[in-house]
Parts: C-alpha cells; structure tokens; sequence
C-alpha cells in the first residue's frame, strides 16, 4: 500500500488525527473510514491506534493512499508547470476539454495527465479540481488521490483557490478597473449560449485593463472570477461591449482563428504543506493581439 509522510505543520499542533482529517483535509466520512480500516496510520514509524491523541511539531505523520478507477491514457505529452506527491499543475492547449464526460471521451487534457503519471511510473489519478472551456488554453490543477482532492475541492468551493485569465478583447476602455455583477443564466434560443439573465445564476468577474492599442481598436485585460459560471467571462465582457477577439459564439471579430482566453495565474494554499503557491503560464504563440 501506497503511504505519504506528512510532517506536523504549527497549525495542527495539538490537534487529533480525527481533527486534522476532518477540519484540515476535509475528508469526508467514508474516506475516514477507509483510513481507519486500513490501520495502517503511523506515527513517527508506529502505529497510531488512538486517533484522540493530540499530535505536535516535530512529529510524521504517515497516511495511506487511496485512489479511485483509473481513466485512460491519452498519449499526448502536456506541459507540466509543477508537481508534488499531492498536486499536479499543467498548461492545458486550446481546442482540448479538461476531462471525460462520458466514457468514450479518451482525448482530454485529465487522459493526458494520466498518461504521464504512469509513464513516470505513478500509482495515481488524475482528478480535475477545476475545469476550462476546451477554447480557453491555460492552467489546470490535478489531485493525485483521494485525500489531495478532498482539500483542494474544499478550496475550490470556499473560493481559496483564485485563477486570473488574461483575454484580448475587441475595443477600448476608459476605465482601469470594472467589476461586472450580472447572474448569467442559458440561452433557450440557443443550446451552447449563456446569457446574461436576472433569473440566472450570479456571476462576479472582476476587470483589468493591462493595455489599450487605439490603432487596432482592441485591448488586453485581465479578468479574475469570484463565481465560475459556464462561459462567464465570455458572457460578461461581451455584455458590456467587448467581446473576445475570436469568439464569434459571443459577438467576438474573427480575427483570431481562437478564442484569445488563457488562464495565466494559479493560486492556491497548499492543504498539506501549509503555504501559499503561485503558478503562471504566459500565452502561446497562437495568441493575438
């Protein structure tokens, strides 16, 4: 069995394993029990029956790994920006969607991860934390297993993990900085269409303007999501009159033969290393501005 050797970080001391399973990993129920199951818990090298005792610096804390089914591979070799025993982060290219949807789906940026992972002889999953548009290029975070999940999908819903986008728009701005708040809700004119709506699901995206070219009648911005509705960011800049170049669904010029979208900046706290990460990607040489 595949075990990870945690050292007792200051925030946990003094807490139970119950605790730190619970409140710091996030796991749920039935992942503590299959921990318990397994009895195979060590602490400093020896077993740990009692999962009240309070634990402190200074100690190792030694868990097993569980994984779920494995999906296939897809042999395509990604960019891997960084990688631990717990997290993996990679540069997704444009027109490849983020993971299966149905079983047939074999060709995806996650089926790539798992290729990787067992080609470098890794006895782990590749699990999605979040997801991109399959237009939008940029930085996707991975878990290994099951505890790496549960923490990193806990950041995800408590909005800890923040993602900056950077997009090239049609138009210019005035403004330096623009909050749009405007719930986006489904187009029933159109199947694959979000829509502003005010009977939609609210949707926070907050704007930067990095750069206005007047020549061009374009701009570069910057765009970071409290929400991470379908399509947000494409919905709200092209409600407010600057489409993204490339994207013709939304009102965007074709001047691009992509959608010009790349999430460019990753940050998260790491669950089990206690500190703050920062990962970023610049765009490719297929953007356009």
């Amino acid at each position: 069995m595949t075990h990870v050797t945690l050292p007792i970080l200051e925030d946990w001391e003094g807490l139970s394993l119950t605790t730190i399973l619970q409140e710091k990993f996030h796991l749920g129920k039935k992942a503590r029990h299959e921990i318990r199951m397994s009895q195979n818990v060590l602490l400093n090298n020896k077993p740990l029956d009692d999962w009240n005792t309070p634990l402190f610096v200074g100690a190792s804390l030694s868990l097993p790994i569980f994984l779920h089914d494995k999906i296939p591979v897809y042999e395509y070799d990604l960019e891997i920006i960084y990688e631990d025993d717990f997290l993996l982060v990679v540069n997704k290219p444009v027109d490849m969607k983020t993971h299966p949807n149905d079983s047939y789906e074999t060709d995806t940026c996650a089926n790539a991860v798992q290729y990787y992972l067992e080609k470098t002889g890794q006895d782990a999953n590749a699990l999605a934390v979040h997801r991109l548009d399959q237009t939008t290029s940029g930085l996707v975070l991975f878990a290994k297993n099951k505890l790496a999940i549960a923490g990193l999908s806990w950041q995800m819903e408590n909005r800890a993990i923040h993602r900056t986008y950077l997009a090239a728009v049609d138009g210019t701005w005035g403004l330096v900085m623009q909050t749009i708040n405007k719930p986006i809700g489904e187009d029933r004119h159109h199947g694959s269409r979000r829509q502003i709506s005010p009977y939609g699901q609210p949707a926070v995206t907050h704007v930067k303007v990095l750069e206005n070219d007047n020549e061009k009648n374009t701009s570069l911005v910057e765009c970071q999501i409290e929400t991470g509705r379908t399509h947000q960011i494409r919905v709200h800049l092209s409600g407010i009159g600057h489409p993204i170049i490339g994207d013709t669904l939304y009102g965007g010029s074709p001047r691009a033969n992509r959608i010009m979208l790349h999430a460019e900046k990753l940050h998260l706290n790491h669950p089990f290393k206690g500190k703050e990460m920062n990962f970023s990607a610049p765009a490719g040489d297929d953007w356009v501005f």
